[in-house]
């Protein structure tokens, strides 16, 4: 490897190989590291000549069967350093299994998995102390009160300062000196967030982190969650509530049936000219023939004699179209997340397509 350095202190060119690097990240397109030259330990900003993309997680064709049942199949994306990266499906779809293979939990049957450029399972060890992680599904030892119980968890992060786990502690409304057999599943919830976070790791990995909590809790979480992304910290979040994925992440990743079917931002995801169309006919609703260039409309449960149908058709010929119709009431909006995901969950013949991006 023989990547030019231009460093900022006299403009010099070297080779990276010639810095004995003590610790490297990137903030905002620059590389921070601390170096040796001429033993001088020098703390500088230094830019790649050319383009050097740095990833926090990479996955190339990674898959994973449990015996003959499938659960991951060729899955292979990289999530930015820095960025909030939403990981949706419905339940079953293959996110749990293919973040416990980011963690090193279960071994992949085929590709591989990285975390901050080191294959996973076999680097483990130093690298998951920079790593914080929220299971779905949680469980203590039911005798230890929520404060032990941090306690103990900080003893493998040497932390020391308990500020930040108290502030955690207070946002996130959780009273620690109760035992956690008498925490209900969001106190539960509460405490694997906090566990997660009191070491402040540079990658954040969160399962159903919402699950549980109530509204006003789950909202300060997500402003947790965008405080320590604004700090740096990548956060590979997992769920299958797309208004979560809507709210605050960058770029999102769809899979289906164990295959991913879409990767990109949140605003380019397919569908997006989908328009939610819901409406009200004045005297008899009009044949099936006659709105099928509308797309299948639907009478809603809850209001009987209103209808819902989302159409693909342009605004101006779909304004020009529902013209022809007698209508008590007319609303046009832009669908939610969830309906723009399940029109694309719909049965197909081919496979998922998988995106490197």
């Amino acid at each position: 490897m023989n990547i030019n350095l231009t460093l900022a202190e006299n403009g010099m060119f070297l080779p990276l190989t010639q810095l004995f690097v003590y610790d490297g990240s990137f903030k905002n397109g620059w590389l921070v590291i601390v170096h040796r030259i001429f033993d001088c330990e020098l703390l500088q900003l230094i830019t790649m000549r050319g383009n050097y993309a740095v990833n926090a997680v990479e996955t190339a064709r990674l898959g994973k069967y449990y015996g003959k049942s499938r659960g991951i199949i060729d899955v292979s994306m990289a999530v930015r350093d820095g960025e909030i990266f939403g990981f949706i499906g419905p339940n079953g779809a293959g996110k749990t299994t293919t973040i416990r293979l980011l963690l090193g939990l279960i071994k992949p049957s085929s590709g591989e998995a990285k975390i901050f450029g080191r294959r996973v399972p076999l680097s483990g060890g130093k690298l998951y102390r920079r790593v914080g992680y929220v299971p779905a599904e949680i469980s203590y030892y039911p005798e230890m009160t929520g404060r032990d119980l941090l306690e103990y968890a900080a003893g493998f992060y040497a932390v020391s300062n308990f500020q930040w786990v108290e502030e955690l502690v207070d946002r996130l409304q959780l009273d620690p000196d109760k035992k956690v057999r008498t925490y209900s599943h969001g106190n539960l919830k509460k405490v694997g967030i906090i566990q997660a976070l009191l070491h402040k790791p540079q990658l954040l990995i969160l399962d159903e982190p919402g699950s549980g909590l109530d509204p006003l809790i789950r909202l300060e979480m997500f402003k947790i969650i965008e405080e320590m992304n604004q700090k740096g910290v990548t956060i590979f979040f997992s769920t299958h509530v797309l208004e979560e994925v809507e709210r605050i992440c960058h770029r999102v990743a769809m899979i289906k049936e164990g295959s991913l079917i879409h990767v990109g931002p949140v605003d380019q995801l397919p569908g997006r000219d989908i328009r939610l169309i819901i409406l009200k006919f004045a005297g008899r609703k009009p044949s099936t023939v006659a709105m099928e260039k509308l797309g299948e409309v639907e009478e809603l449960p809850s209001r009987p004699g209103y209808y819902q149908v989302l159409s693909h058709l342009p605004v101006n010929e779909l304004v020009n179209y529902l013209s022809r119709f007698n209508l008590d009431y007319l609303r046009i909006t832009d669908p939610s997340l969830e309906e723009i995901f399940f029109d694309l969950y719909e049965p197909s013949t081919g496979g998922g397509n998988n995106h490197y991006a």
